[in-house]
């Protein structure tokens, strides 16, 4: 049995609603009941209240509670170093000997210096006298991956996402790919920053495939980072979105960046590939495969 802590967010949705269409036994865990049930659920799905949930019922737990729009991020503030400090500690605290438990983290783990992508060597450098500058968000999942390399003969994965791309895209949100998505909806103009960036968005096949591999190799206590089989550039994707979309692009300085101080937000770090994870698409087949899936939904609605 799977347990998915924060079925409302993007990125816990989206891998519930992947497990559910495998036929996979799944129980969906989240603080708004209702808001829950307003996704259609199958009635075999189980819907439970966070308050409810112990670990030790299940044979792998997926943490996914959190922030994943830059604004939600925003909005939290602090708050989010105690929220999640408190249900990773709450899935530590009830784990079973059978409980395997995958940890959502990010690649802000790294740091904030983007300007290459990140890899095995690279290493992580803090202001230790103005630590207030960290974003919290960064804090909050260092605090759990330090945790969780503690804990060593549990069976625990900090997955690091980069880059998440799944039709659950909240299409308000904020950031590159809910703008781009919504342009292409719309049928209006993306406006965008000439200067570029390189992302490396996977999605749920990904995600999923990825916590099948580190279960087939025995669930160690790792971190891996989760990626494509390549990341592609802001010019390349808009580019195909021009040609398959018809997406027409404004480029301004006065637009801002896009790239939010992360020019390269991708890892090579290939650690995955040990315990037989092998990704089956790249970044512009993910953003292509997402994009369809919402003017399809669109289009039937």
């Amino acid at each position: 049995m799977i347990a998915v802590l924060g079925a409302t967010g993007y990125v816990g949705r989206s891998l519930a609603r992947l497990l559910v269409d495998e036929g996979r036994p799944v129980v969906l865990f989240a603080r708004d009941l209702q808001k829950l049930a307003a996704h259609g659920w199958p009635s075999a799905v189980g819907l439970r209240e966070l308050d409810a949930f112990d670990a030790a019922d299940f044979d792998l737990v997926v943490n996914a509670i959190g922030a994943g729009d830059p604004a939600r991020v925003k909005s939290i503030g602090s708050d989010i170093l105690g929220i999640t400090a408190f249900w990773d500690q709450r899935v530590m605290a009830t784990m079973g000997a059978r409980t395997r438990y995958v940890f959502l983290s990010s690649g802000a783990v790294y740091g904030s210096s983007f300007d290459r992508p990140v890899d095995a060597d690279s290493t992580l450098c803090l202001p230790v006298n103005a630590m207030a500058s960290v974003p919290a968000y960064t804090t909050a999942k260092l605090q759990a991956e330090l945790s969780h390399r503690a804990a060593r003969e549990r069976a625990i994965l900090d997955l690091r996402i980069f880059g998440y791309a799944d039709p659950a895209i909240d299409l308000d949100g904020s950031f590159f790919l809910a703008e781009l998505a919504r342009a292409v909806r719309s049928g209006g103009v993306f406006a965008t920053s000439p200067d570029d960036m390189v992302r490396d968005y996977a999605g749920a096949l990904e995600l999923l495939a990825l916590i099948d591999s580190w279960q087939q190799a025995g669930a160690p206590n790792c971190p891996l980072d989760l990626y494509t089989t390549a990341p592609a550039g802001k010019h390349d994707i808009l580019k195909t979105c021009a040609i398959r979309y018809g997406l027409r692009i404004e480029y301004a300085t006065a637009a801002g960046s896009t790239a939010g101080g992360r020019r390269f937000y991708a890892s090579q770090c290939r650690a995955a590939e040990d315990l037989g994870f092998r990704p089956a698409r790249d970044t512009i087949q993910v953003l292509t495969d997402t994009i369809d899936a919402i003017a399809a939904r669109r289009s039937s609605s």
